[in-house]
């Protein structure tokens, strides 16, 4: 599992300031932050990774499990950090602070759930028929369902247009990721479970969704905070499933006013 990609932008303003690693989404890499980074780096450093089979990662062999993704990013963790996922990345950065707490400070989840979903006791999700009806058509044609993702990321957003202008735009700067990949990290999005382990967490977390995101419900803050009170619930009104592409400004001010409150 050598050869993770990652890529380093430092603080502009303090040398001794925190690192948060970003993680991206299905389908897409790392390009995707290319215009939130330098929003984050006048206060922070950064450190967007790859996950396996995205990106410049595309050459790495599709993860059979939750543990070899959060393996392979593992490889390419600094030391001490903040992590925010968006989607997938919320995932596998949920779980690498579950497995790892000591690598973790704080967690920020952007539209991100610990289980994508429905089940018994958690409806704020995807229901069961809607997910098999995407994985149905990603194994038919995992282009065209990519497409057809990128869609839905943006539906309901205020600037649902150039949102996913941008999407399209990303993605292409790396090609597509193969087909094996897709359908693997689908099931992961689609079999994993870490509601006890959000509930277990012991560091700070802040749940950032969007008010209208058709993929992760806007109830999925509201429901991480009931289960742990470290939770803080963040909606973000007019945006859908990407908040940090439709409303950057947003994102990265709810992101540097929960850093301070932990700090405080």
């Amino acid at each position: 599992m050598s050869g993770v990609f990652y890529e380093d932008h430092a603080c502009t303003t303090n040398p001794d300031a925190a690192t948060v690693v970003l993680l991206h989404g299905w389908g897409m890499h790392s390009g995707v932050w290319q215009d939130f980074v330098p929003l984050l780096t006048a206060h922070v450093h950064v450190r967007c990774i790859d996950l396996p089979g995205f990106g410049h990662g595309s050459a790495m062999a599709a993860p059979e499990s939750l543990d070899d993704m959060v393996a392979a990013v593992m490889l390419a963790a600094p030391a001490r950090a903040i992590w925010a996922g968006w989607s997938l990345g919320g995932l596998v950065a949920l779980a690498i602070a579950a497995r790892h707490p000591d690598r973790v400070t704080a967690l920020v989840l952007l539209a991100a759930t610990p289980c994508f979903v429905q089940k018994k006791g958690w409806l704020t999700a995807m229901p069961p028929v809607q997910f098999e009806t995407f994985s149905d058509a990603t194994r038919q044609n995992a282009d065209v369902a990519l497409k057809m993702f990128m869609t839905l990321q943006c539906k309901g957003s205020v600037s649902m247009k150039s949102d996913l202008r941008f999407l399209q735009a990303a993605s292409g700067k790396c090609g597509i990721p193969h087909a094996a990949t897709l359908l693997s990290t689908l099931d992961l999005l689609g079999t994993s479970d870490l509601r006890e382990a959000a509930a277990q967490l012991d560091i700070p977390v802040l749940a950032i969704t969007g008010e209208d995101d058709v993929l992760v419900p806007a109830g999925v803050a509201a429901a991480l905070g009931a289960r742990n009170p470290r939770c803080t619930a963040h909606v973000v009104t007019g945006a859908a499933h990407v908040p940090f592409i439709s409303h950057p400004g947003h994102c990265r001010d709810a992101i540097l006013t929960f850093m301070q409150a932990i700090h405080e």
